[in-house]
């Protein structure tokens, strides 16, 4: 469903929370033009900068118990699963009476591809004008960091096993190669590190106990500088798209690897792809399943991912 505010949107109160390191640190040479384009076209907004994990949190509580309830967020999937999280996060009002904008401007930005947001500041510009608000599903993740139990929410492709692995590789890490050429790097070198753990995925009634390359949960449909795990993901859909790949050989996942692209993984026959509300990985033996949600790696296994729908309202295309 689509909803047109036409410009009622462009005179309200608006937090506009920033990365500057986002984009490997190239919002902060361009901020200053950024934010002067961004006060143009919202002339109420307040800006803060957020540069710690977790600083989101205080920020997004703090103005929305003062009556704000637009609230932008400067930077890439990273910055936006943190903006989001925040808004499930606080208890003012329902996650669903505040409106969210992503300014999409980090070196990841697979979430803006499933509803077709411009990345560019002309085609941005206007479809930000149009004003058209709509709503998705979002992913709730309960699991284990340093052996404590935490949730969070995702608004794109939760990655367990091979992807959180190379996300804990790239944590901290920049290339001034283009995002989606740096993934695939990583993701090479890492195949040669990488042991696939053994666990039990549990969905729909079905339990299948194995060692994993890969298991993927999508509200989106790309990952990974715009690979497609799960392209029968629907945002606003029933329910969950898990894909899942069982132990293969380097070999394989080198000579397919093209698969992983353009939504043709189905065609990859030890790809298992399905369509459910939960799913719930555990840990066999010592081995434990690592889990990132957004391109930001969350902890291990045990992981419960279910559906939470219609939980966020945005501005789109």
């Amino acid at each position: 469903m689509i909803q047109n505010t036409s410009a009622s949107h462009l005179q309200v109160r608006w937090l506009v929370i920033v990365n500057p390191r986002a984009g490997s640190g190239n919002i902060q040479e361009h901020w200053p033009l950024l934010k002067s384009r961004i006060a143009e076209l919202l002339p109420l907004a307040e800006f803060q900068v957020s540069t710690a994990r977790g600083a989101a949190t205080a920020l997004v509580a703090a103005a929305v118990s003062q009556g704000i309830r637009h609230i932008m967020a400067v930077g890439g999937d990273g910055m936006a699963h943190q903006v989001v999280n925040a808004i499930m996060q606080q208890s003012t009002v329902p996650s669903t009476a505040i409106t969210f904008a992503l300014l999409p401007c980090g070196t990841g930005n697979d979430w803006i591809k499933s509803h077709g947001i411009p990345r560019a500041w002309p085609a941005w510009r206007a479809a930000f004008l149009n004003g058209n608000i709509h709503q998705q599903n979002l992913g709730q993740i309960e699991f284990t960091n340093r052996q404590a139990p935490r949730t969070v929410y995702f608004l794109n492709v939760a990655g367990l096993a091979y992807d959180a692995y190379v996300v804990r590789y790239l944590q901290n890490r920049h290339s001034a190669l283009p995002a989606r050429l740096f993934y695939f790097w990583a993701t090479f070198r890492c195949l040669f590190q990488y042991t696939p753990p053994w666990g039990s995925l549990v969905y729909n009634g079905k339990t299948v106990t194995r060692a994993f390359y890969t298991i993927n949960v999508g509200i989106g449909r790309f990952s990974g500088g715009g690979m497609q795990f799960v392209p029968h993901a629907q945002p606003d859909g029933p329910d969950l798209a898990l894909t899942f790949v069982e132990q293969v050989s380097r070999l394989a996942v080198i000579v397919n690897s093209f698969r992983f692209y353009g939504g043709r993984i189905a065609s990859y026959q030890p790809a298992v792809l399905a369509h459910t509300t939960r799913v719930e990985v555990l840990p066999q033996g010592e081995d434990k399943i690592a889990v990132e949600a957004d391109g930001e790696f969350l902890g291990e296994s045990p992981v419960v991912i279910t559906l939470v729908s219609g939980a966020l309202r945005f501005v789109g295309k």
